[in-house]
């Protein structure tokens, strides 16, 4: 008996085939017979359907499609009507409560979560945008951008971990984009996805040029995209982790010609230098790499995964594995010597880190 709302949009076209009714609400779906309207060399993209049927359902309604006597088709839609938004409250509750409940309507909300990545989605057509952002949504926090130009203001103004863009777009398309975001020492850290109708070897070689990590041929499947940027996350952390195991910058398969490799390099020439100045700190690598600490940080964790003070101590520490395995056949140095050699002028606090680090302390590794 509950009060429901009914709508209908008509149309004059040529009607939906009675075979096809069904399928018109699946994704990337498009009727034989669909007409083109190309906007920037485009045409439909059959997510639009596919959208409002899940956004329908997920009010509780139901849409279905029916072929008019004469001409055309007219979508239906029957939606439960409430009184009142219940949405509309959340922001009183969340003032009056502050409490879990409250944080989980936030969630709702889809407002940023601290502790996830956040991926920023370019793509022209609005639909294929938010249906890129709906699969993301519950892992990542997101950004939309309908065109390079906007991408870019935005990658100025926010801090980005991951980009998805599409190739073809108005204004600025997503090779010119890639290349503007490795150029940039700020951004060319950041790994970048491309979106595409194109499967040429062409398109392809130029999306790897110009620094794409890698690419996708639209209609994909959600898990593959998914899939996609995990893979390329994991790949980037294994990396990562051999570079802090090995401390060659070779180890984290960065490009030769590419500003990152640039910056890396420079980190070891400065690291090389200082290590063991035991006051080197922070401040003073920042100073010697001519960045802000900000940048420092933001560039080493992306590339190594370690802050910048974590990566002083790392270096030292691994400095030290090395000298300790020599010192086995020398014997001509203890453990307070190689601490000292390394940069730290604590040796406790020095076999403190070298143990958390290698699961060993020094002199158990010195006697092993």
């Amino acid at each position: 008996n509950k009060e429901k709302l009914y709508l209908s949009v008509k149309d004059s076209g040529i009607g939906i085939p009675e075979e096809e009714k069904e399928k018109v609400f699946r994704r990337f779906y498009q009727s034989k017979n669909h007409l083109i309207y190309p906007v920037h060399g485009q045409s439909g993209t059959g997510i639009g359907l596919y959208l409002t049927k899940q956004l329908v359902e997920a009010l509780g309604g139901n849409i279905w499609v029916k072929n008019n006597r004469q001409a055309g088709t007219t979508f239906r839609i029957i939606l439960p009507l409430h009184s009142s938004n219940p949405l509309s409250q959340v922001p009183d509750v969340i003032a009056q409560n502050g409490n879990d409940e409250a944080d989980n309507n936030v969630q709702n909300l889809r407002e940023w979560q601290r502790e996830r990545l956040s991926i920023l989605v370019v793509e022209d057509n609005r639909d294929m945008c938010r249906y890129v952002c709906s699969i993301l949504s519950p892992y990542y926090n997101t950004l939309e951008a309908s065109n390079g130009v906007e991408a870019y203001e935005i990658l100025e103004h926010y801090n980005v971990d991951f980009i998805i863009s599409d190739l073809m777009m108005p204004k600025m398309d997503g090779l010119e984009l890639s290349k503007k975001v490795k150029e940039n020492f700020t951004l060319s850290h950041i790994p970048f996805l491309m979106l595409t109708a194109k499967t040429s070897e062409k398109a392809r070689t130029d999306s790897y040029r110009m620094g794409v990590d890698s690419y996708i041929v639209k209609p994909f499947d959600e898990d593959m995209l998914l899939t996609r940027i995990r893979n390329i996350l994991e790949t980037r952390e294994r990396y990562q982790q051999k570079f802090v195991d090995e401390m060659s910058v070779e180890t984290l398969e960065i490009s030769e010609e590419s500003n990152d490799k640039k910056f890396m390099d420079q980190v070891m020439g400065v690291m090389n230098d200082n290590y063991q100045n035991s006051s080197f700190e922070v401040t003073d690598f920042a100073e010697a790499m001519g960045v802000s600490k900000s940048l420092l940080n933001k560039k080493l964790k992306a590339l190594s995964g370690k802050s910048a003070g974590e990566f002083i101590r790392i270096y030292r520490l691994n400095l030290a594995y090395n000298i300790i395995l020599q010192n086995k056949k020398t014997k001509n140095k203890n453990i307070a010597d190689v601490a000292y050699d390394v940069g730290f002028n604590d040796p406790k606090y020095f076999t403190r880190c070298f143990s958390r680090q290698f699961n060993i302390t020094p002199s158990n590794l010195l006697e092993k």
